[in-house]
């Protein structure tokens, strides 16, 4: 589906970068969800460089170089939200809560941001829901040592540590049902053996977070841009991973592996597991061996029970000249 464009003159009059959005509001705020309150629809998205304000990367290695163009993405973005009507998202590739605010489809929404540590690309990952959280949004600063010790990324470098740089974490209470929310962007370069190495080190980070979540008796929903593939489930091109990362996230391996995660994309045909496309032979040209699937939700068993719908949207074509991303969201609901 084709998306027009829609500048929205009020944007550029936002003022300046804010990263102060992750508290829930005191007293809390009205549930706007436009569904049954019985329902929970979750998006992940990928929004590919959503920025407005000047930084370090962007413009640069930006793919939006201009305040036109910014603008111009952030608008499309914001229409294909409105038609995802959704009751919470989590994008990655955001760079503050200004931009959160500015794409916003509806005054239903609420933006959450914590800032993170990337000062490389300076992205963050957000979200905007219709519900509160009941915990402002924390992060952890722990760092895993890598390569772990069963990697088989073929990294042959210095040993090291690593954290997570772009994460969130917050909790919502739905029905009665306690839900941590382990949003994340994790480093790219699938199968690169450096970053290969370094993504294991941090799923292993978020790894140690969920056992702990689970073992409490909350129920997990593990949600971003992993930047890997599922080994058991292939994407559409049978892409395989030479790491262990959503072995790691689904708890079939690492050190904190006393649960269970189940992914979405095992519920959907082979042909529609696509979350990406990467211009592999630069030449704006969009063939199908360059689709992959790099985005993922995985959710515990108690929610896994409740899904009633899962929809991967590919719901507008790529190509260079356009303004939407170069990934495509993910929505699952549950009934509770």
């Amino acid at each position: 589906m084709w998306y027009p464009v829609f500048l929205v003159v009020l944007f550029p009059f936002i003022e300046s970068t804010s990263f102060n959005c992750s508290s829930p509001s005191i007293p809390p705020r009205k549930d706007n969800r436009s569904s049954s309150s019985s329902t929970w629809t979750l998006v992940q998205y990928n929004v590919e460089w959503l920025f407005t304000e000047p930084c370090s990367s962007c413009p640069g290695i930006c793919t939006w170089d201009t305040t036109e163009n910014q603008y111009k993405h952030v608008s499309t973005i914001q229409n294909i939200l409105s038609d995802l009507n959704a009751d919470t998202v989590h994008f990655c590739e955001v760079q503050s809560c200004t931009q959160l605010d500015e794409v916003k489809p509806s005054d239903d929404y609420t933006s959450y941001m914590i800032e993170g540590c990337d000062t490389y690309t300076e992205q963050n990952v957000g979200l905007i829901s219709k519900m509160e959280p009941v915990e402002s949004l924390f992060r952890t600063e722990e760092r895993v040592s890598y390569p772990i010790p069963y990697s088989k990324c073929g990294y042959t470098g210095e040993p090291g540590t690593e954290g997570v740089s772009k994460h969130l974490i917050t909790r919502f209470v739905i029905e009665n049902v306690s839900i941590y929310l382990v949003g994340a962007h994790l480093l790219s370069n699938p199968n690169d053996p450096s970053s290969c190495a370094k993504r294991e080190a941090q799923v292993q980070v978020l790894q140690n977070q969920i056992q702990t979540f689970i073992e409490n008796g909350h129920e997990v929903v593990a949600i971003g841009d992993f930047n890997d593939f599922d080994g058991v489930y292939l994407d559409i091109n049978d892409n395989k991973p030479n790491s262990q990362v959503l072995e790691i996230v689904k708890g079939n391996r690492g050190n904190a592996n006393n649960y269970t995660l189940y992914t979405l994309s095992g519920q959907v045909l082979q042909e529609a597991r696509y979350t990406e496309w990467y211009d592999e032979e630069v030449d704006c040209v969009v063939e199908e061996t360059e689709l992959s699937m790099i985005d993922h939700i995985l959710v515990s068993k108690g929610l896994f029970t409740r899904i009633e719908k899962i929809e991967y949207y590919h719901m507008y074509k790529e190509g260079c000249n356009t303004y939407q991303s170069d990934h495509y969201p993910i929505s699952v609901t549950f009934h509770f």
